[in-house]
Order: C-alpha cells, then sequence, then structure tokens
C-alpha cells in the first residue's frame, strides 16, 4: 500500500503505526516529522531510507521505534537541512531486549551536516548492556572521517553501560567540535527541555523522586561509572557535561 500525499503547503507530517510507503508530491514546505511505530521494530532503518526522499528539507525530525533489532544503515543519502533530531527506543512489550546497536545511530548524524541538537531516549530494556570491557581506547570502535561541525546539544535519557552506546558517544565527543553542551542521564527520567538540571532529575515535586526498582538503581550505578571510566575524561574543557545519577537521599537501596 502506498499513501500519497497531495497538500500543496504541507509544513508537517505525524504517523503513527505499521510502516507503508509513503509519497509527498510537494515536499519543498515539510520541515517537520513524527514517524512512531509502537509494535514493529524497524522505524529507523525505514527513516534513514527512505526520509531524505520523502521530506529531504526537513528541519526537525522525531522517531519512535520499539524492539528495534536491526542496525541503521550507512547510506550516501543525506538530510541536508535537519537541525533537530529525537529518537525514542522503547523496550518490546513481551521478551527479551534486542540487540540494536546504537553506535549505528551515527548513519543520522553522518546524514546531517546542518544538526545542531541531538537527544536520544532510551527505556531500560531497549536494547542489550553488554558492558564495555578492556582499556581506554582498545575496545571501542570508531567512525573516522564523520564530522559533525554544527552540532552543539547533545542529551541521553537513559544512558546505560552498554557498549554500543558508550561507542556513540564517545564518537559525538571526538568527532564533534562545535559541542557546547552534553548531558547524560542514567534515570530514565531526565528531559533537558523541561529545564530540571540540578534538581532531582526524576521529581514529581520538590524533595520526592519517583521510585526505581533495584534493577534500575544497580544499572543507574554501572553506568555512571562507565561514564566516568571512558567518557567524561575525553569531554573538552569548553564543553559543559553532565552526568545525572540516582538522587543519592531519595534512591539508597531497593525502593
Amino acid at each position: 500500500m502506498v499513501v500519497e500525499i497531495g497538500a500543496p503547503k504541507l509544513c508537517s507530517f505525524h504517523f503513527g503505526g505499521t510502516l507503508l510507503e509513503i509519497s509527498v508530491k510537494n515536499p519543498l514546505e515539510l520541515t517537520h516529522v513524527n514517524l512512531s511505530s509502537f509494535c514493529l521494530s524497524g522505524i529507523l532503518s525505514y527513516a534513514r531510507t527512505r526520509i531524505p526522499s520523502i521530506a529531504r528539507y526537513v528541519e526537525s525530525l522525531t522517531l519512535l521505534g520499539r524492539s528495534e533489532n536491526a542496525s541503521t544503515p550507512m547510506l550516501p543519502s543525506k538530510l541536508p537541512h535537519l537541525k533537530n533530531l529525537e529518537i525514542r527506543l522503547l523496550a518490546p512489550v513481551v521478551g527479551f531486549s534486542p540487540s540494536y546497536d546504537a553506535f549505528s545511530l551515527v548513519s543520522f548524524l553522518d546524514a546531517s551536516p546542518a544538526l545542531e541538537s541531538f537527544i536520544l531516549h532510551v527505556e531500560q530494556d531497549a536494547m542489550t548492556h553488554d558492558p564495555v570491557v578492556g582499556e581506554y581506547d582498545e575496545c571501542l570502535r570508531q567512525k573516522l572521517g564523520c564530522w559533525h561541525n554544527c552540532l552543539k546539544q547533545v542529551a541521553i535519557t537513559g544512558f546505560c553501560s552498554a557498549k554500543s552506546l558508550v561507542e556513540l558517544t564517545v564518537h559525538i565527543i571526538e568527532s564533534t567540535h562545535s559541542l557546547e553542551r552534553l548531558t547524560l542521564d542514567t534515570t530514565y527520567g531526565y528531559d533537558k527541555r523541561v529545564g530540571t538540571i540540578g534538581k532531582c532529575p526524576t521529581s514529581r515535586k520538590i524533595g520526592q523522586c519517583w521510585p526505581m526498582s533495584k534493577r534500575t538503581l544497580e544499572e543507574a550505578h554501572r553506568a555512571v561509572k562507565t561514564a566516568g571510566r571512558y567518557i567524561m575524561g575525553r569531554v573538552p574543557l569548553t564543553v559543559q557535561s553532565e552526568v545525572l545519577e540516582p538522587c543519592s537521599r531519595c534512591h539508597t537501596g531497593n525502593q
């Protein structure tokens, strides 16, 4: 089935559901695209493959996928006008965590030379947490020749100890001379747009945090240690960086 859109001045497009072939006849003013697939995986590969032809002039792109298990392909096609990219990786409703390679998201960064803001949300079971093993430089993959000269703001909510996520973060740091701010949130509850930096990031109200399970709390502490060992030492002094960890007052053990 092909969905054909003939609106002459379409500027925003939101689509949710089963992935379909989409054709936009007048894409010149289409600058905001939101794609989501709550049940099936594949939204990231679909977007990387199809968005450059569907919405070449997109400036803001939001992608929401569940149970992603296929790496995002590296392609020559570009998104030359994309400035804001937000990706949400949701955990499967049932079953095991998928083996998604977060490092493959470099494909979106490489395709977007004008990108200024990148926000990544990762639910706890959205990917397997294969830990980083090895010394500082020997264990991490690198993508040589990919430079992101306009990227200024990067935030990862749900940052964990998964090796591919660490590799993605290190790549961004070492390939982005324009970077101004990096936020790694290990508590799954922080969104930099609401201005909660410096407060309990999962707070419902002042002085009270959302409860965290023992398993979630343990992974958050592992993520903090991983960030300290493999990431924060690489951040230039000119970059404002922060690792948000569980509130020591509210999260002292099993919740």
